[in-house]
């Protein structure tokens, strides 16, 4: 729930596997705000729970307003990267629907075991 605990746990990962100490395990720790799916409704949750863990801790709001208040970007600059995000990934998601689905001997391709 942390984007630089994250870019700096990244840093160090890649860091130890490029320097041939092997691989590296990375655990995410994060709170769902809604179901695990469209079928689950998250009565495990209050309302009130969610609501405090996004007003307290929302990676993406807290990100954002450091760097506003660091003076790194202004509101419209975060809000004309966040439209062109939104356009790369509803641009991605058409691509994806409309492509044809891939034959079945390509089922085990670039798959490493």
């Amino acid at each position: 729930m942390d984007v630089l605990a994250v870019k700096e746990a990244g840093d160090r990962a890649v860091s130890h596997c490029r320097s041939g100490k092997g691989p590296y395990i990375l655990e995410m720790k994060t709170y769902r705000y809604r179901g695990h799916s469209m079928s689950d409704p998250a009565k495990y949750r209050t309302r009130e729970e969610v609501q405090k863990m996004k007003a307290e801790k929302d990676p993406i709001d807290h990100i954002r307003d450091m760097l506003i208040d660091g003076k790194h970007a202004t509101e419209n600059e975060l809000k004309v990267i966040d439209k062109n995000v939104k356009k790369i990934v509803s641009e991605a998601a058409d691509f994806a629907s409309e492509s044809p689905e891939p034959a079945l001997d390509q089922l085990f391709t670039d798959v490493y075991a």
